[in-house]
């Protein structure tokens, strides 16, 4: 894959994730790549969590971490039931606690406005010019990115780790990616079963087939209001934030979107 996409955009200092406590941990040592997903997270769970371990090993020693961001002001969708931020980033500090190289970070709580992920990514580039970025993406996200803010510019910042929902295969991936970015070129893999296409802009589109838990937080806060069981489905130390701060979660949830 190539280096590094060429840096592009800028963003506020104060929204870098250098100046992320929580996150610094990631961001020491050598130059390596560095994972980015991102989420509502509302709540934190096991298939948020898992998928961020397969990437982890997925890409090995090309990045030293990934970075779980949570989406203060989503861009797109009506969030009336969206639990405060605070108390989605710390149920997320607090899931990741025991795994090293998985790392909340608040960059977009510091944000004022909808969180586009052109913005978080250009603050990512900007605090981190010498980091592989890989974003990623889930694979119905991926046709819609002419709908998102300079979505078909974010090879520039990073490289797209396409991750196949919804029984999207590799020919699906291959032929959006083309269909996206009519000049893209196909390249040597970056693992066996991984297709990988570069793009304009200097980053590359992968296609990773990786497993995925299907869990949903919208069935979560289902089964959590209606007092059923919930075990197994998020880490035990959320389902313990979530029962403290009961009246925020009620007058959150019980709203409709």
């Amino acid at each position: 894959m190539p280096a590094k996409p060429r840096p592009a955009g800028t963003a506020p200092a104060d929204a870098t994730p250098a100046a992320d406590k929580t996150a610094s941990r990631a961001h020491k040592g050598p130059s390596a790549g560095l994972a980015i997903l991102g989420g509502s997270f509302n709540p934190p769970h096991v298939g948020h969590l898992r998928l961020a371990i397969e990437v982890r090993e997925l890409l090995g020693p090309r990045v030293r971490g990934v970075d779980l961001v949570p989406c203060a002001v989503p861009p797109h969708k009506r969030a009336a039931s969206l639990l405060p931020f605070a108390l989605r980033a710390a149920m997320l500090e607090a899931a990741t606690a025991d795994l090293p190289d998985l790392h909340c970070n608040r960059l977009e709580g510091r944000r004022p406005g909808p969180s586009y992920t052109w913005d978080t990514l250009c603050a990512y580039r900007h605090a981190l010019p010498d980091t592989t970025l890989y974003f990623v993406l889930g694979s119905p996200n991926l046709p819609l990115l002419p709908s998102w803010r300079n979505g078909l510019a974010l090879p520039e910042l990073c490289h797209l780790l396409v991750v196949p929902r919804e029984g999207q295969d590799a020919a699906f991936f291959a032929s959006t990616v083309r269909r996206l970015w009519p000049a893209a070129r196909e390249r040597a893999p970056l693992l066996p079963g991984c297709p990988c296409l570069d793009l304009p802009g200097g980053g590359s589109a992968v296609f990773a087939p990786l497993p995925w838990l299907d869990v949903s937080a919208s069935r979560l806060r289902q089964l959590w209001l209606a007092g059923r069981r919930t075990d197994f489905l998020t880490p035990p130390v959320v389902l313990r934030m979530l029962e403290a701060a009961r009246p925020v979660v009620m007058q959150h949830w019980q709203k409709k979107d």
